[in-house]
């Protein structure tokens, strides 16, 4: 049998013969925040959690990330790429959201004809390992974007916490050849797996917001001039605090630190969002997006219609963190419904001119 029993007593077994592998990250808690780190004692694990504050993403692409530095010899310049690429690291405990978010970003920086390698190498060296959300958040929706609390395609090896143990399920070959090792596991019984499948049940009825996203991406091309714009940004501060904590934001900045003196420096980029007012703004003083209904309105519609129709996959995997963290209560749930009623009660108008 593939599925086997991991008690949850056996974890740091279990964490040795990973560590020994990978750098091995997990969910810990620091000052009420729960984030993913690089564990070095698996008692520091954080195993009864909803998901972390800070989603995993920064391990793969980290908010402050050399991509290479540079030396000057003579009239040349040697060109030296970063030593910790071929690094391999397995996280742990990454909810499937998350999950999903690396898929997407891995789509986003792997198109065009300049692919982000430093990104794709460090995904390809990565063992994902999951635990299912048997009580999601009130403000998870990650069944509306095509997922779920139990979406298993995403990762390497999934975990359903059945209490005192976990159900392993390898799901990827590299999962397979992770698991096979351990001949010190327990087979998983008949009942084991009848839990699992009612937990993963009970978890997506749990999950009360069913938001419809059928032709979301066309809906929002058409209403790019329209004023409900102006009602959804009224509230927002640009502070960015959901492009920050969200698992699928990329956008980066990028800045040259040169040290004079040694005549070498580095190429750094950092987390950047299109909630700030000089993400755009020219040297000219020109800024295409100068208030923030044009900049509020870019993120959703990016989310929502750009990389759907550039990428074939919604750019949002329903996490939650946006609306649980945003400091003025603004809902992305709500905003995406005031969208679609938009559209009903435009369709009712035409109905009643024609």
């Amino acid at each position: 049998m593939n599925e086997k029993i991991l008690y949850k007593k056996e974890l740091p077994k279990f964490y040795e013969e990973i560590a020994d592998k990978y750098n091995f990250f997990a969910p810990v808690k620091d000052k009420n925040n729960i984030y993913f780190k690089k564990i070095e004692n698996p008692d520091e694990i954080l195993l009864n959690y909803f998901n972390s504050k800070i989603p995993p993403k920064e391990i793969l692409f980290p908010r402050n990330e050399i991509l290479f530095k540079y030396e000057y010899e003579g009239d040349k310049v040697k060109i030296i790429k970063p030593d910790n690429i071929e690094e391999k690291n397995a996280i742990f405990g990454i909810r499937p959201c998350d999950a999903n978010s690396f898929k997407i970003l891995e789509k986003i920086f792997a198109s065009g004809k300049f692919k982000d390698d430093l990104f794709l190498k460090k995904k390809e060296n990565s063992l994902l390992i999951a635990i299912g959300c048997n009580n999601p958040k009130k403000t998870c929706f990650c069944t509306s974007v095509y997922g779920g609390p139990f979406r298993k395609e995403d990762v390497d090896l999934f975990l359903t916490d059945l209490g005192d143990k976990f159900l392993i399920q390898p799901i990827s070959e590299k999962g397979k050849e992770i698991l096979n090792p351990m001949r010190w596991l327990t087979d998983a019984g008949e009942k084991d797996l009848e839990t699992a499948l009612e937990l993963a049940k009970q978890a997506e009825s749990k999950i009360k917001t069913q938001l419809n996203l059928k032709d979301i991406d066309k809906i929002m091309k058409n209403i790019f001039n329209h004023e409900i714009w102006n009602d959804i940004s009224s509230s927002c501060l640009g502070c960015g605090t959901c492009a920050f904590l969200c698992p699928t934001c990329h956008c980066f900045d990028v800045i040259d630190e040169h040290d004079h003196y040694n005549n070498k420096g580095a190429r750094i980029r950092i987390w950047d969002t299109c909630q700030f007012c000089i993400y755009t703004l020219h040297t000219s003083g020109h800024n295409p997006r100068p208030t923030q209904i044009e900049r509020c309105r870019n993120r959703i519609l990016h989310k929502f219609s750009y990389i759907p129709e550039n990428f074939n996959t919604i750019g949002c995997v329903g996490c939650g963190r946006c609306v649980q963290y945003c400091p003025v209560n603004n809902d992305l749930r709500l905003i995406i419904e005031k969208i679609r009623d938009l559209q009903i009660k435009d369709k009712k108008e035409e109905m009643i001119v024609v």
